[in-house]
């Protein structure tokens, strides 16, 4: 039923059915923020500033040693060279600063684009810059190894940098992120799992996100692949499915991973036709549909609407996915047979924090499409029973108005 997408984009636009994410340009004032803000919440870890701070504490203890022993001379000049070196050290601990700022800013603001997980031209470069100057300053530093292998968007053939900075920080979630995307691209699927383990240990990886997951795996039929977009979606399922065994018969794809040369050879090898582009974005996935069509093609609906677009005219709500048709497709009964079978719907019981607040709304379209059709055909208790979930559910997301709008409007 096409109305279904008016339904889903009426609902994208008040509710914000995809993951967290910002788009449009930003002021100066913004960005500036912002960056201010990739500092602050680096890995959630110890600012990489303050360790500059204490290698040149420790270059200028080495100076004033060194000045201790030097032949004889003024005060004025033992003054002028200290003022020296401390402006000196500043500028170095500046020029620091900087760097990871750039990079942590520019990493961000590609993650979080709207229409390509690919980093843009201008923030791959200033990637590139930073990862250049920790190369000439300070190679042997975390941020040198983890910026160089971040950088490369998951090109395998950079992993020794990766496990040099796990070296220097073996307890860093971002190094954790990396390493379970690496080892899922080598199809490392134990290795894989106890990163994704550590992970949840640090709730880095929320554990109603794999519940979310769970119904997610089951909106997919029978052999059919399941593409994902962002943090949650594509390590929640994959973690699923691996560890606890949630249907195998799934072919898993992440837009992220699909970065990956060696990951888009693998998919070549399980019989994917893969666009020429290399640029994973809004295109690429509408060619990607069109080249697997047979292949019972699903899209996780936590995919910002923009990749729908090319696609509009070919997908259909079916549980908690878009599901890919070539030609026209009752989804009714999949959806009744999902609701009243197939799904958990966990969250929708019990959402007790943020993150399962806002995945919940995620069950609302196939809940307005049945709504709509058992109200055409007048069976009133259907509709009740209905409502009942789909109110639960907009009075968790703080979005009852809208929700009553809707269904108004349906």
């Amino acid at each position: 039923m096409r109305s279904l997408l008016l339904i889903f984009f009426l609902l994208s636009w008040s509710l914000g059915f995809s993951q967290a994410q910002t788009s449009g340009a930003s002021s100066d004032k913004d960005k500036s923020e912002e960056k201010e803000a990739a500092v602050d919440t680096f890995s959630n870890d110890s600012i990489v500033i303050q360790e500059q701070t204490v290698r040149s504490k420790k270059s200028l203890k080495k100076t004033e040693l060194k000045l201790q022993n030097a032949p004889a001379r003024s005060v004025d000049e033992y003054e002028m060279e200290a003022a020296d070196l401390e402006e000196e050290s500043q500028v170095q601990s500046a020029a620091y600063r900087d760097a990871t700022v750039n990079f942590e800013y520019s990493k961000k603001r590609s993650s979080v684009q709207r229409t390509q997980r690919s980093p843009s031209v201008s923030q791959q470069a200033e990637m590139n810059k930073a990862v250049g100057y920790f190369e000439e300053n300070s190679p042997n530093s975390f941020e040198y190894h983890y910026f160089k292998y971040s950088a490369g968007n998951y090109d395998v053939n950079l992993y020794s940098h990766l496990i040099e900075a796990e070296k220097l920080r073996p307890n860093n979630s971002d190094v954790h992120i990396q390493s379970a995307a690496y080892h899922i691209i080598k199809g490392n699927k134990k290795t894989a799992i106890a990163y994704l383990d550590k992970l949840i240990a640090t709730k880095r990886l929320n554990k109603n996100v794999l519940k979310y997951a769970d119904d997610l795996l089951n909106s997919v039929p029978k052999n059919g692949t399941l593409i994902t977009h962002g943090f949650d979606d594509s390590y929640g399922v994959w973690y699923v499915q691996a560890a606890k065994g949630v249907r195998s018969d799934v072919q898993l794809i992440s837009l992220d991973f699909l970065q990956s040369e060696a990951y888009r050879s693998e998919l070549k090898k399980d019989g994917y036709k893969l666009p020429s582009q290399n640029k994973i974005d809004v295109n690429f996935l509408g060619q990607f549909c069109k080249l697997n069509a047979t292949r019972k093609l699903t899209v996780s609906m936590t995919t910002p609407k923009e990749y729908l677009k090319p696609v509009l005219s070919n997908v259909y709500v079916t549980g908690l996915v878009f599901a890919y048709h070539s030609s026209s497709y009752d989804n009714f009964q999949r959806n009744v047979d999902l609701w009243e079978g197939a799904l958990k719907k966990e969250l929708v019981k019990n959402a007790n924090d943020e993150k399962s607040k806002q995945l919940s709304a995620n069950y609302l379209p196939m809940l307005l499409q049945m709504r709509k059709v058992y109200k055409q055909q007048g069976n009133s208790n259907k509709v009740k029973e209905l409502d009942a979930s789909i109110d639960k559910i907009g009075v968790q997301c703080k979005k009852y108005n809208q929700v009553q709008t809707l269904k108004g409007a349906y």
